[in-house]
């Protein structure tokens, strides 16, 4: 995979690119942050460097997860953003996005665009879907802003910090993204 960016993610000095053993350093001086992570039901007991290393391994060798660090000017890893679970036989896969450093400054906006951007124009996806907590307004306005639709609500889903949370699946279709930046039907 090349890296992704567009006039806007220069202007914001962001973009995205695979993912490397070289980010760790870079993302363990955020990842353990329960600020960053509260959103995230996966995040109840604390990362390793060495977790993080095999994690980021194993998204190298996977064939149904695509893995990106987002990063800054400098090429340091301000985040991370994933399509993951691609299911190639429906062409859809989930998406993931965690902003370690910068939130509040459209970055995280951005990079689920250029995510959106690679699954629908690079990997030829049909659909892209997303599960965030209910309660998580900024994810749910960044999904409206960018055309996603809400599926459903998974009442009490997850499990996270001695409570059950509703989580809303959310999704986007190809056709959908491509009308919305005027390109031609594939």
């Amino acid at each position: 995979m090349k890296d992704v960016t567009d006039d806007k993610a220069n202007e914001l000095g962001i973009r995205l690119r695979p993912i490397t053993l070289s980010d760790v350093e870079a993302i363990m001086t955020w990842i353990n942050d329960p600020e960053i992570t509260k959103n995230f039901a996966g995040f109840n007991d604390p990362i390793t460097r060495d977790s993080e290393a095999a994690f980021i391994a194993k998204m190298a060798a996977s064939q149904t997860d695509h893995l990106y660090a987002i990063v800054d000017r400098a090429d340091v890893a301000i985040g991370t953003a994933g399509i993951h679970q691609i299911y190639r036989p429906a062409g859809n896969g989930r998406l993931g996005i965690m902003l370690g450093r910068g939130r509040g400054r459209g970055w995280g906006r951005k990079a689920l665009e250029l995510l959106v951007q690679i699954a629908f124009e690079q990997l030829h996806l049909h659909k892209v879907w997303i599960v965030h907590f209910a309660d998580n307004a900024r994810m749910a306005h960044l999904c409206e802003v960018l055309g996603f639709k809400v599926e459903g609500v998974l009442r009490e889903e997850y499990f996270h910090r001695d409570r059950h949370w509703d989580m809303v699946r959310e999704s986007l279709l190809a056709h959908e993204y491509r009308a919305a930046h005027a390109l031609p039907s594939e």
